[in-house]
This record gives C-alpha cells, sequence and structure tokens, in this order.
C-alpha cells in the first residue's frame, strides 16, 4: 500500500505553509546522487575563465514499492575565457536526491513543486556546487565555486501562500 497520494490537480492550485510542512514531516532524506553528467569539450583552460549556471525544471517521481519519493535536479554550467566566450566547454548534470515517505500522506502535485523549491533543492545545493567544483578542476578548468543560493530570491520566499504558477517548474515525472 503506497504511503503517498499524489493528487493532479489545476495548474494554478493555491499551495500553502501548511502543505509543504506535512510533506516535510512525513519524509526524510536517504541520498543524494549523480544521476547523469555530459562535460566537454574542452575548448580553452584560461585562467579568466568566465561561467554561467542554469537551472533546468525539477521533476518528481513516488516510487511506491519502497515508499521512496525521488526529485531529479538539472543543471548546467558554461565556462569560458574572458576573451573568448565562444571557447566555451559546457557541463550538464542530473542530481536525484531521494527521500523516504515514513507516514501517510496525501499531497498535490503543486505543494510538492513547493516542497522542492523550498525544501529539497536546498538540501541537494551543497552537493550540486562539489561536483561542479571537482569536475571543472578534474578538466583542467579553474575550478568553479558556485555562491549561495539565496531564499529571499527564490520562489515562496515569504511563506504566504501562492498559485500553482509558481511551482509549475516542479513536474511530475513517470518513474522507471
Amino acid at each position: 500500500m503506497a504511503l503517498m497520494h499524489i493528487d493532479a490537480e489545476a495548474i494554478d492550485s493555491p499551495v500553502a505553509v501548511e502543505d509543504v510542512a506535512k510533506i516535510i514531516a512525513a519524509t526524510e532524506p536517504l541520498e543524494v546522487r549523480l544521476d547523469e553528467v555530459h562535460a566537454g569539450p574542452v575548448a580553452a583552460t584560461d585562467t579568466t575563465m568566465q561561467f554561467t549556471l542554469n537551472r533546468g525544471a525539477p521533476g518528481f517521481a513516488y516510487l511506491e514499492d519502497n515508499e521512496t519519493l525521488l526529485v531529479r535536479l538539472e543543471h548546467s554550467l558554461s565556462c569560458y575565457p574572458e576573451a573568448s566566450p565562444h571557447d566555451e566547454t559546457k557541463i550538464l548534470a542530473y542530481h536525484v536526491m531521494a527521500f523516504k515517505v515514513t507516514e501517510d500522506i496525501a499531497v498535490t502535485a503543486s505543494a510538492l513543486g513547493a516542497w522542492v523549491e523550498t525544501n529539497a533543492y536546498f538540501l541537494a545545493f551543497p552537493y550540486v556546487r562539489q561536483f561542479f567544483t571537482q569536475l571543472t578542476a578534474s578538466l583542467g578548468l579553474p575550478p568553479v565555486v558556485l555562491g549561495y543560493v539565496k531564499r529571499e530570491e527564490w520562489p515562496f520566499a515569504d511563506g504566504t501562500e501562492t498559485s500553482g504558477s509558481t511551482t509549475q517548474s516542479a513536474q511530475q515525472i513517470t518513474a522507471e
């Protein structure tokens, strides 16, 4: 029997702070792992490298068999010399976080999206930061050290109820 039931509702469903708090209370982090990476080619290794980090839309899936909630995060990093932006090295990485569902809970897809944005992402980011620092150094590039993820610049920063349009970034995915 599944401990988590995800109700697919209208995209503009409201999400309250209490909805996210229920998910926090019903889950425990198990692991953060690298799921997939694409890197290269290394076009330049200049000491004046610049970089841009972009975040893709996160996804989530619930595995009933082992009562695990998975969250998949996508990041792309572009590294290029200041004097030669066309000599770009691209890195695309996907990290997966696993959470044990510890109690019965009915949630909406919007509430899960809000939970990913306000909690799960912040748990994963130190692993994402470490990955990009290590990989850029391994590729012979200057090690990239990512800055803070600032809560006040994130969706739901004020902790008030909001519409589902903000949580649209996290989508339910089919677990294989």
